[in-house]
């Protein structure tokens, strides 16, 4: 796992620039550097090592030095596309997966990369045409941003502040404003910037000679359903999941699992049981709040499978930890999960350099309340919007304090397709909050027509698919994703998801719809799997989620922070607010009016433009 930078063009950094640009992401790889410098070209990586400790040195190339390559991540099937590569003849000089990386391009072309399976975003300078490809993983696992200048030239990075301290001019990109207020995160291609852009996942970007495209080489395919029996699928299913935790741990460091006790972690947790030798280190985090702990949960699982568990309960100064986290985000985000994933990752890393996590369970086996609610509502739309007056009366009295209650009922909205109903569920706030918080220039962009789209198009074969597919799209690798890699790489620490593995998605895409969502049960066959190998009343109980006491947090130690970002003069003068709509609603907060949903990402917005505008 590392941290990788570069550029290529009239512009590209010299050595003195590379060593800026490497400083400013050393939190990513802090045991070793590598350079590549060429007139017209700069690769540059900051190294974890975790694999081939001794001789996985980056950059990498090939044995006439006109192909060089960096990249960040890990490749789980090296070993055996080695030995295939060493029966055609090609030789090696490490045992490490970068220099597989290199000789599998050499023998295929990019269309090595259908070969390679893991989390990756790899930078390869081909000096044979002058081009540089950049290519990252299917799911998004791991961040590619680039930015391109006047003369031509291309930059690229694992982060954003990589591309700054290279000179890249960053100026706001007005939409992110919005976009972070409906969905908490910004959207790809795009970031917070009009200057910088990500690349997609399952994409490959090629620069030549001042030219500059991008194609995608996998998607997974929701069309299609496996005429199978669910004994049998559930078979499978374990076989997979196994196979998926395996491939990820190899390693020549210290490595273990966060473990909340949960059905996703307890699964990949049980087969490491199985596959480790001697027992498996795991952690967890809890808080004071029994509503946002579950380190009990934890603890139980870790009692019956027996690992070396390890748990903290935590009192945080939630001020101090937020300002230390939003300086670390380069972009705005306002999922606040990521503070306990932060706060994981660093006790973590005091004992290991690789974890295992159960990201993704929810977003590929069908595990959200919404999976089966909003379809259901959308099939009463008309009985609805009859009511709505009545939901909106209860949420403006007050009286409603239950936040699921508070939820459904803001949900309680005519809609005219499934797609747009989606898009409210998974926003922050009502298109009418929103409208009243933002001011008319950024108001005007709340209506973006991008996730309705993309939900609407053809090839998911029912509705369960259209949600998952708009799930593994944008929310995963634009929240998700973004908050796992930026909370471990801030404390040097690689989380690995094995239920994220391509081969398991792919499988998981063609599952009956029933064997995800069956009698009211999300997440029925991985909740199977789960069930096949701790005792059910161990797992058997209601959804947490990964959260914070955020409204509480507001209105006591994060109470004077987020008067001072959100009503003093630098705020106002930004002008993305409506003053005093922003100074009603911390006042109906702070009169016991939960109006978290709407504060947390203005306070994160505004954090972010300090730390990445105004300085």
């Amino acid at each position: 796992m590392c941290g990788i930078a570069g550029g290529v063009g009239n512009s590209a950094p010299d050595q003195g620039q590379l060593v800026r640009v490497l400083d400013s992401i050393n939190h990513r790889g802090p045991d070793e550097r590598g350079m590549y410098l060429d007139p017209g070209v700069a690769l540059g990586i900051c190294r974890l090592a975790i694999i081939d400790v001794g001789t996985g040195q980056q950059p990498v190339s090939d044995e006439t030095d006109s192909i060089n390559l960096v990249f960040n991540g890990e490749i789980y099937n090296f070993m055996e596309l080695r030995e295939s590569l060493v029966s055609k003849g090609h030789k090696f000089r490490s045992k490490g997966d970068s220099e597989v990386l290199v000789h599998l391009y050499q023998e295929h072309g990019i269309d090595f990369v259908q070969k390679i399976s893991g989390m990756f975003a790899i930078a390869i300078w081909d000096s044979r045409d002058e081009s540089l490809i950049l290519i990252r993983d299917r799911m998004g696992k791991k961040p590619l941003w680039y930015a391109k200048t006047g003369d031509g030239s291309l930059f690229f990075a694992s982060e954003v502040k990589a591309l700054r301290a290279a000179g890249v001019t960053c100026t706001l990109r007005p939409e992110a404003v919005a976009e972070v207020m409906s969905f908490g995160y910004v959207t790809a291609p795009h970031s917070g910037f009009h200057e910088v852009n990500q690349l997609p996942p399952a994409s490959v970007g090629i620069w030549r000679q001042g030219s500059w495209t991008t194609f995608q080489y996998w998607t997974p395919d929701f069309s299609v359903t496996e005429k199978i029996s669910f004994p049998d699928a559930l078979d499978q299913t374990k076989i997979l999941i196994k196979a998926a935790v395996e491939r990820r741990l190899i390693s020549e460091r210290p490595l273990g699992s966060f473990l909340s006790g949960g059905y996703d972690s307890t699964v990949v947790t049980a087969y490491m049981t199985q596959l480790i030798p001697g027992k498996v280190k795991t952690f967890s985090i809890g808080f004071e709040d029994p509503r946002f702990d579950e380190s009990t949960h934890a603890r139980a699982i870790a009692n019956y499978l027996g690992t070396e568990h390890v748990e903290e309960k935590l009192s945080p100064d939630p001020a101090l930890l937020l300002q230390e986290i939003a300086a670390t985000l380069d972009q705005p985000f306002a999922d606040s999960s990521i503070i306990p994933t932060f706060m994981l990752a660093k006790f973590a890393r005091r004992e290991v350099v690789v974890a295992l996590g159960g990201d993704g369970g929810d977003e590929v086996f069908g595990g959200y309340d919404r999976y089966s609610a909003i379809p259901a509502m959308q099939n009463i739309n008309l009985l609805i919007a009859a009511f709505s007056p009545v939901a909106k009366a209860a949420l403006m009295s007050g009286a409603i304090s239950n936040r699921k209650v508070k939820r459904i009922l803001s949900q309680m909205n005519s809609h005219p397709t499934l797609a747009s109903r989606y898009r409210a569920a998974m926003s922050l706030g009502s298109d009418f909050e929103l409208s009243g918080l933002l001011a008319p220039d950024f108001k005007s962009r709340l209506m973006a027509p991008a996730f309705e789209d993309g939900f609407a198009r053809p090839g998911a074969k029912d509705n369960l698919s259209k949600m998952l597919r708009s799930d593994l799209e944008r929310y995963l690798p634009g929240d998700l994703l973004v908050k796992a890699d930026m909370a471990t790489m801030a404390n040097s620490l690689e989380l690995r998801s094995p239920l994220l593995d391509h081969e398991l998605v792919e499988w998981a895409t063609r599952l009956p719809s029933d064997f995800k969502i069956k009698g009211g049960q999300r997440k029925f066959i991985l909740k199977e799997v789960a069930r096949s190998l701790v005792p059910k009343e161990l797992v058997d109980r209601p959804k947490m989620g990964f959260a914070i006491p955020r409204a509480e947090w507001l209105r006591t130690g994060l109470r004077e922070m987020s008067f001072d970002l959100l009503t003093d003069a630098t705020a106002k003068n930004r002008g993305w607010f409506n003053s005093k709509e922003v100074e009603r609603t911390l006042k109906d907060h702070m009169e016991g009016h939960d109006r978290d949903a709407l504060l947390w990402p203005m306070v994160m917005l505004e954090l972010w433009a300090r730390n990445w505008l105004d300085s």
